[in-house]
């Protein structure tokens, strides 16, 4: 069960049990504020933003791969939160060089186990055991020396065998260069065995033990190059960590007041366009007298007081619908799938639950009150049109005397 569907039942639990609650004691304030944090808690726990999912996956799968300094500025995100595209582009690219250089190593070096053990089959017995790529290259140059002993004819065998050889001298050679790692010893071994063997056995057993000893000289940069590539891995899979992070520290910034940690403007109008042109209204709410409050007490008990107000706003609004704050002591509350008649009767009992709340300040109890401004959107209308409908309300309230709840004339 996923952590959003049991905050919704808390919260489902919460409109059940409150007015319950609220109905035995009445008079008990402390109670009341309560239980309103907590409906206001939970519904901040439900809101906490993330990164989008498709960046959210396409950083998992790029933790997999494998990204050097150079290409990490290039996760840099634009001021819409997001990678842009000719930036993936690059890093993929990137990507699928180092994911194809791991795996061509992944895949050659058991080649390589494989036809030595191949090898040493054909001329004898394979290592037994666990053994290295240069253990084994040992015990094939042992079966070759003692077989070179006792027959001559095994030249012709030989050969065959470099010749099969030379594939893998060239898989390990290319590795080890995009490794950044030099290899003239692969190339001194292949240039070894690119010549015809002598007739004289002493002589074809300095040649292959001279190859033998490139070869294990190649293998122990190739081990030393493997173990630098795993640690640079390791290193930007915890640069992405720390990155990823950032981004969702970022993008909380970008999306919450500061102040309050309600939605602000840009939340605001990514909530009105996923609500695209379904009903809703819009409601504006702002503080009677706030200047004189921040003039009187100060700025902190202003903030104070911003901050409860946002609380309020939160428990008194349903789960589908939005609160943010806009500017200044300015808020706006949209009422989703919501009729005048119904928002009317929302606004109202918000704007009573200011009026009767008594809030904490560091300059004592204080006692606000707030005007309110409604509006109804027409379907084809903009926003914003809606918005200013509210606005134009909300200095109705003022001009009636503040405390109170007006309607805006229909948009037409």
């Amino acid at each position: 069960m996923n952590q959003p569907y049991l905050i919704e039942q808390l919260l489902d639990g919460m409109d059940e049990v409150r007015p319950i609650v609220l109905a035995a004691r009445p008079d008990d304030m402390e109670l009341r504020a309560t239980t309103r944090e907590m409906i206001a808690a939970l519904e901040e726990i439900k809101r906490a933003p993330a990164i989008p999912a498709p960046t959210y996956v396409w950083l998992c799968q790029l933790t997999s791969k494998l990204l050097d300094a150079e290409h990490g500025a290039l996760l840099k995100p634009t001021a819409d939160g997001l990678i842009p595209d000719t930036a993936q582009q690059s890093l993929n690219q990137h990507f699928e060089q180092r994911q194809m250089l791991l795996m061509q190593a992944l895949q050659e070096i058991p080649s390589t186990h494989f036809l030595l053990d191949q090898s040493s089959e054909m001329i004898g017995n394979k290592a037994d055991g666990e053994v290295s790529l240069q253990g084994k290259a040992r015990h094939l140059i042992k079966l070759l020396r003692d077989h070179l002993q006792h027959d001559t004819d095994l030249k012709n065998e030989i050969q065959q065998l470099i010749e099969a050889l030379n594939p893998s001298f060239a898989a390990l050679s290319n590795l080890l260069e995009q490794a950044g790692e030099d290899s003239p010893e692969l190339k001194q071994a292949q240039q070894i065995l690119a010549q015809k063997l002598p007739d004289n056995i002493e002589d074809a057993r300095a040649l292959l033990q001279s190859a033998h000893q490139s070869i294990l000289q190649a293998g122990t940069k190739l081990v030393s190059a493997s173990a630098k590539l795993n640690e640079t891995i390791q290193e930007q899979v915890e640069k992405m960590s720390a990155l990823s992070s950032k981004l969702e520290q970022a993008e909380s910034e970008a999306r919450n007041d500061p102040l309050t940690g309600l939605p602000n403007r840009r939340a605001l109008a990514e909530y009105l366009n996923d609500l695209g042109q379904t009903s809703f209204c819009f409601v504006v709410l702002d503080i009677d007298h706030f200047k004189s409050i921040n003039d009187t007490h100060g700025h902190d008990v202003g903030d104070e007081i911003l901050q409860q107000l946002a609380i309020i706003l939160q428990t008194n609004i349903r789960n589908t619908d939005l609160a943010a704050r806009i500017g200044g002591e300015e808020f706006c509350i949209v009422f989703a799938s919501a009729t005048i008649d119904t928002s009317h009767t929302l606004a109202e009992k918000l704007r009573l639950s200011i009026e009767t709340h008594t809030f904490t300040t560091q300059q004592g109890p204080l006692n606000i009150t707030a005007s309110i401004g409604i509006a109804e959107h027409v379907a084809g209308h903009s926003s914003g049109i809606t918005f200013k409908a509210a606005d134009k309300a909300l200095y109705q309230s003022k001009h009636n005397g503040r405390n109170q709840v007006s309607i805006a004339s229909p948009v037409s």
